[in-house]
């Protein structure tokens, strides 16, 4: 036992620095926002109500995927007292386990040294620490990612033991995020080009998947295919028809060697909620900030990996790896190009631990001195980073908001507003049922309201409103600063926490709409 735990201190220790790591300054760096804010109240909903839902979340086809991601949401709540915070740490220990499994994969694919040092990279990485911040479906792609590759890694070398954990993997990721049937594309294209037998294992581990789907049908038998037709509609109505854009294709294309660039370091702004934007400007900026020589240089790096592990180790477990990124760029290529979607960072959940796993062979085949240089510069380069981190529209500073407003209106009815060009649903209606007292009436009310249980929605707004105006990184439009203006010609008070200011007014007349 004693041989066992000295064998294995290093990866102990990088378990506490991953979760130490994800849980420095939790609530101030956490973000949450729209999409949380819908987990958060079905969640609620749940844990308040016991209403259990039969679909989860929302695609951009108009259906929705099997709720298992919404029931594990609503548990983490009600260990948390509804707090999403709860979140936050969840996020820590599921990061801690993607450690041991960079370790697992790195030292199974090549040897112990590549999985340490992929351990290392995972722990220590910036942005996969700010990843690691944002809880919701894509979280889960790294860690399902790797268990999903494991799990092809054994089934190829004859355990069959890990078809049943294979499929109850993909019966679980594909209903996270609509982008992760690419496992599911994935693991058929392995079994194929791999011939591997097809066993009564292998049987049993689709009849999971198949089974998944139980709890939509039931919704659809219920609600008269309410869930199903949305498809049907968008097909007929022939949006998204296929194309093809040279510059799409382009955009597409570099975003691999940028995403695994910023992965290694990430260069530009320490605002995280930047880091996270759906807004152009925050997208370009981001991606802008990294030297081109870099984007170069890992485009050559990817490139040469596909090519040795193809060429040269036909039969090598990084063909594997290398097969899994080669389909993850046609899967987006198809969506993203051919079908002209918008494309951000976060679509690439899946393969983020595989950038890092390849960083670490690369790594790794250095000398000892300068492998253990390299990475001791990666380290302290992204703990630099992380140092310098902020989040003005973080948790903490939103929670200091609410308490602000209650502070300031104390037992009166208000309504809630929010003011702002990039970050107008930010989450605010949900955390006043957490942190405060809930309005009476909201700027989310036509998304949420079927969502607040016994809590009323009152039909005009009361004499006193509360808007929360989030100021952005840069100059904002004439149309905001107008509306800024017209509401503190109204103020009673205001304050700011980070970037958030509340302002609170006097609506007796009835002048707000």
């Amino acid at each position: 036992m004693t041989r066992k735990l000295i064998k294995f201190w290093p990866l102990g220790i990088l378990l506490i620095l991953t979760f130490l790591l994800r849980t420095i300054k939790l609530e101030e760096l956490f973000y949450f926002t729209y999409d949380e804010s819908v987990f958060a109240f079905v969640g609620r909903r749940s844990v308040l109500w016991n209403h259990i839902p039969l679909i989860g979340g929302a695609t951009p086809f108009g259906f929705h995927v099997a709720p298992y991601f919404y029931w594990f949401f609503a548990f983490i709540l009600w260990l948390g007292n509804l707090n999403p915070i709860s979140w936050g740490w969840t996020g820590a220990v599921i990061a801690a386990v993607t450690t041991i499994m960079m370790y697992v994969v790195g030292s199974s694919f090549a040897n112990k040294k590549v999985g340490i040092t992929a351990a290392i990279l995972w722990a220590s990485s910036y942005l996969a620490n700010v990843y690691d911040r944002h809880f919701w479906g894509l979280t889960f792609g790294p860690i399902f990612s790797l268990v999903i590759l494991y799990c092809l890694y054994r089934i190829i070398k004859g355990s069959q033991k890990f078809v049943y954990i294979l499929g109850i993997s993909l019966a679980l990721v594909i209903h996270a995020d609509l982008s992760y049937y690419v496992f599911l594309a994935f693991t058929i294209a392995t079994w194929i080009i791999f011939k591997l037998p097809i066993k009564k294992s292998a049987t049993i581990a689709l009849s999971f998947i198949f089974i998944s789907f139980v709890p939509l049908v039931i919704f659809d038998v219920r609600h008269n295919l309410a869930n199903i037709r949305p498809v049907a509609d968008f097909i007929r109505a022939g949006r998204n028809k296929p194309g093809f854009e040279i510059q799409k294709f382009t955009d597409n294309l570099i975003l691999f060697p940028r995403v695994a660039t910023r992965f290694v370091y990430t260069f530009g702004d320490n605002q995280i909620a930047k880091q996270y934007s759906y807004c152009a400007s925050f997208v370009s900026e981001k991606f802008a900030a990294i030297p081109p020589i870099f984007v170069i240089i890992t485009s050559l790096a990817l490139i040469y990996f596909i090519y040795w592990s193809w060429r040269k180790n036909k039969n090598s477990s990084w063909h594997l790896a290398s097969f899994f990124l080669i389909l993850y760029f046609a899967g987006i290529q198809i969506y993203g190009t051919i079908f002209k979607a918008d494309i951000f960072e976060h679509y690439l959940t899946g393969i983020f631990s595989t950038f890092l796993l390849i960083t670490a062979l690369f790594i790794s085949r250095l000398p000892k001195n300068l492998w253990l240089a390299t990475l001791g510069f990666f380290v302290a380069a992204n703990l630099y980073k992380f140092s310098l981190a902020q989040n003005s529209m973080g948790l903490k500073y939103k929670r200091q908001a609410i308490e602000y407003t209650m502070q300031q209106v104390g037992e009166k009815d208000f309504s809630l507003d929010s003011l702002s060009t990039c970050w107008k649903y930010s989450g605010y209606r949900y955390l006043f049922a957490v942190f405060g007292q809930e309005p009476v009436k909201s700027y989310v009310d036509p998304n949420f309201a079927y969502l607040y249980g016994t809590t009323p929605v009152a039909e005009k707004h009361p004499s006193t409103v509360v808007a929360f105006v989030i100021h952005d990184f840069a100059p904002e439009t004439d149309q905001f600063y107008s509306r800024l203006a017209l509401l503190k010609s109204h103020q009673i008070s205001s304050a700011l926490f980070g970037n958030v200011e509340v302002v609170i007014m006097n609506n007796s007349s009835g002048w707000f709409d």
